[in-house]
């Protein structure tokens, strides 16, 4: 028992993975602005319910020190002119070009300290995917990155400004490996199908809300790779409120079999959990549980590969982003954790967590027949356009 009577986390029921586990604080302090629906006070109440859960302490996990993104690594994802204009934004200059760039939206509002800030976001992914690279980790878990997965080339998308899950993929495709990236958002991950779209070292799989009624308008499945890369982009779009069983029956027909067939050295997965039934700016309804056994799924194939970078991603329901990632944590260093969210959480969070005291959701209230049969119609003929277009470059 602890020293406030609270029973101790008991550790891993079995000799766990080690898990790289990269975070740096400042990442929960920098607001893009008041009303921004990217609110990083997410990223602070996840690390104090990971604490708070016995997590980061357990002999597994390790806390290494992240370092930003160096200005060619960036580049190796980025045009040098993007790169410039950010850091001259950030230093409080004024670029009246700005807008060609993406750049002083509503999305991608400028403000000081921006490119640091960044830069140490694309490090802790650099760090997390160097210490799966070289064996020194199982699992590599930075969560701060991910979010920028619609940055472009030369213009910033979707609260994104470096793309954090390119420029590490670009790492780990310059030493030699060939890399399955799974991008569970709810929204298209289109950023990083555009950096690797003539690829055949890198398979993108992204399985989202439809763009017919969610930002970026892509990841169609006609998306399919050019060049070399033709056949490597795959996209399963799936209906507005889309619950947990027809989800997994959508990622069970499509990505295992994919990513097996591909054959990778790395697994990287994008884990964001705005497919959350509360999330107030998309229109899947998953569940914690149904998000947490997505990520078990992930870890078994990883268990396959060897190798597995996970970063994290959009999500903007505060009581779901520190419950699922927690639970992801979890699910990666093999702890088993209690039902109940641990009252000294409940306590420094308070309103933040909604009334949420359970990692598990209460399951939200089952689709109408009618509505059921029309995304059952629309996930189906997703399925079966993914089999047709790219199941045969597989061999399937």
């Amino acid at each position: 028992m602890s020293s406030s009577g609270q029973q101790s986390p008991e550790p891993p029921t079995a000799p766990g993975p080690k898990v790289a586990f990269v975070y740096a604080d400042e990442l929960s302090q920098y607001q893009l602005s008041p009303e921004h629906p990217l609110r990083p006070i997410r990223l602070r109440h996840m690390q104090e319910l990971m604490q708070s859960s016995g997590l980061l302490d357990l002999p597994n996990v390790s806390r290494p020190v992240p370092r930003p993104a160096t200005r060619a690594e960036i580049e190796s994802g980025h045009d040098p002119e993007y790169v410039s204009i950010v850091e001259a934004i950030s230093n409080g200059a004024i670029a009246p070009g700005k807008g060609e760039f993406g750049l002083g939206t509503p999305d991608n509002p400028t403000r000081p300290g921006m490119y640091d800030t960044t830069a140490l976001c694309v490090g802790t992914v650099l760090v997390a995917g160097e210490l799966v690279v070289s064996g020194e980790a199982d699992i590599g878990f930075a969560p701060a990155g991910g979010v920028h997965h619609h940055a472009m080339r030369r213009h910033a998308s979707g609260f994104g400004v470096f793309n954090d899950a390119v420029i590490a993929m670009n790492m780990m495709v310059d030493a030699g490996l060939r890399v399955a990236y799974v991008d569970i958002d709810c929204h298209h991950g289109d950023g990083v199908q555009a950096g690797h779209y003539d690829s055949d070292r890198v398979l993108t799989i992204s399985i989202h809300e439809s763009g017919q009624w969610l930002f970026p308008g892509t990841g169609h499945v006609q998306e399919t790779g050019s060049g070399d890369g033709a056949g490597y982009s795959v996209n399963v779009p799936l209906a507005p409120y889309t619950q947990d069983a027809g989800w997994h029956a959508a990622f069970d027909a499509v990505i295992p079999d994919l990513v097996r067939a591909f054959n990778p050295d790395v697994l990287f997965t994008q884990l964001g959990i705005d497919t959350h039934f509360q999330d107030p700016l998309t229109h899947l309804s998953l569940t914690t549980q149904g998000f947490n056994l997505a990520v078990d799924k992930l870890r078994k194939l990883a268990s396959e590969i060897g190798k597995w970078v996970a970063v994290g991603g959009g999500g903007y329901d505060l009581s779901a982003v520190a419950r699922a990632w927690t639970m992801a944590l979890a699910t990666m260093a093999n702890f088993d954790l209690p039902d109940d969210v641990p009252e000294s959480f409940t306590s420094l969070a308070g309103d933040s967590l909604g009334g949420a005291r359970k990692f598990a959701d209460a399951p939200p209230p089952p689709n109408e027949h009618r509505h059921l049969a029309e995304i059952q119609q629309h996930n189906s003929q997703t399925l079966d356009e993914v089999r047709s277009l790219i199941f045969p470059k597989f061999g399937l």
